[in-house]
């Protein structure tokens, strides 16, 4: 009696354990898209602005993914698979293709593709995006660490196939300002969102381009004619839109006679002042200023996701009286900052603080808009961000796009970051470390469970 009641209770118990891994599984499957992101970085999440334009798309699109498998490469093409195969989960319009390139080369011969790429296919309109591009080499960090920009890149493309619309932004040149062939990831993130990037020298064309929808004035180290200012104005006064980051120079203070007039005509002051702040700064010093924000479309979608931007040899800007523009901050360092105003001695690494400099918090930029409310200008003292070397540190990126988005009237303009890999890290073990491990792992662990499941079964012949 005492036997068979000891194999019901076991029967029970089995019946018992199969029905609660049934009821568990049919709860995991009820919960559809439901899934918890555990990784440091949230690699698995997407951003809001992704989820609206995944959530916004009507027609079918094919995203197909034309990979290349060697043995160095597999995690690299599972990131991408994963992200497609993310997107595809939330609107069952996308549709996710994946083929080994060297083994379809017709089918990619089709899309004239040659190289590892994703191919964004609705209706007649084609979109590629070359795979290689969203790997880049992670700064300062390890070997083997890398930022993977599909997201924005996908998200982009995919905005790309549905929007008609088309901008050019003409950098100014002639005056050794920032040459885009040193802001080519801006241009590239520009190009992504129908947006052209060319350059311009008013000496030789004479005017602004009239299809120009922004001019941008990055960086100059001379200032521009008297003439040159007459055609800009007249681009300004024909609708033209601005955007002018004005970066240190020596001979800011006497020679940026023009430069500062164009700022003035929308209300801001050039101070000629280097912030120093030893507050608000970064490991590389208190020239180096990590501003705080003002409340402006430009930036509230950054701060709650610490999107600062990290700023160098910035100039402190002041906003004066204009009747006919409003003027809008955007960026100021710490109370505890100051504008040096003795360039020299800063140029000789001495400063420290006096009575003529002024004292933080100092502007760093503002937007500009008329009194119909549409955007004229952004003004920044600050320009070096925007450089292949610095547009990737803090929300450099995010913040000039979302300005230049601003000054075009582009509202939909991305904030999206690229996700952080984690470092790969290398264990080095001496000798008597590595017999250890090797001792648990292959010894110890499975002579545990021997000696267990022993005992269990010693426990029950007994009973």
């Amino acid at each position: 009696m005492k036997k068979w009641l000891g194999h019901t209770n076991s029967m029970v118990l089995s019946i018992a354990a199969v029905g609660i891994f049934i009821l568990l599984t049919l709860f995991l499957r009820s919960l559809g898209g439901f899934q918890l992101d555990l990784t440091a970085g949230k690699q698995y999440t997407l951003s809001d602005q992704t989820l609206t334009t995944i959530q916004g798309v009507k027609e079918n699109v094919r995203l197909i993914a034309f990979t290349v498998s060697t043995s160095q490469n597999q995690k690299l093409n599972r990131d991408v698979t994963d992200m497609l195969n993310e997107y595809a989960k939330r609107n069952n319009k996308l549709k996710v293709e994946q083929y080994d390139l060297n083994q379809e080369p017709i089918l990619a011969k089709q899309y004239g593709i040659t190289a590892a790429s994703i191919v964004l296919v609705q209706g007649e309109k084609k979109r590629v995006i070359d795979i290689g591009s969203l790997f880049t080499q992670a700064q300062g960090s390890s070997e083997g660490a890398y930022q993977f920009t599909g997201e924005e890149k996908l998200t982009s493309g995919l905005l790309a196939l549905s929007s008609t619309r088309q901008g050019k932004v003409v950098f100014l040149t002639g005056h050794e300002e920032i040459p885009l062939s040193q802001m080519t990831e801006l241009s590239s993130s520009l190009a992504q969102d129908n947006v052209k990037a060319e350059e311009v020298q008013l000496n030789q064309a004479g005017s602004v381009p009239k299809d120009a929808s922004v001019l941008a004035i990055v960086g100059p180290e001379r200032d521009i004619s008297v003439t040159e200012l007459k055609s800009i104005r007249t681009y300004l006064n024909d609708g033209g839109k601005l955007f002018m980051a004005l970066g240190f120079h020596p001979n800011m203070g006497s020679s940026w006679k023009n430069l500062d007039a164009l700022a003035a005509d929308y209300g801001v002051k050039d101070t000629h002042a280097i912030v120093v702040d030893q507050e608000q700064t970064n490991t590389l010093g208190p020239l180096w200023t990590v501003p705080t924000f003002g409340s402006h479309a430009i930036t509230d979608k950054l701060a709650p996701s610490n999107l600062y931007p990290v700023l160098s040899l910035s100039i402190a800007l002041q906003a004066g009286e204009q009747k006919d523009w409003k003027t809008t901050l955007l960026l100021k360092s710490s109370a505890a900052s100051y504008g040096e105003m003795n360039i020299q001695g800063l140029l000789n690494n001495e400063t420290q603080k006096d009575d003529k400099d002024p004292q933080g918090p100092l502007d760093l930029g503002y937007a500009v808009e008329g009194k119909d409310g549409k955007p004229k200008a952004v003004i920044l003292g600050t320009s070096a961000l925007l450089s292949d070397t610095e547009i990737s540190t803090g929300g450099n990126r995010d913040f000039v796009l979302n300005s230049l988005n601003y000054v075009q009237e582009h509202s939909d303009g991305l904030t999206i970051r690229p996700r952080q890999e984690q470092d790969f890290k290398v264990a080095y073990l001496t000798a008597a470390q590595a017999k250890t491990v090797l001792a648990i792992s292959v010894v110890g662990l499975p002579l545990l469970f021997a000696v267990v499941g022993i005992l269990l079964w010693w426990r029950r012949r007994s009973a």
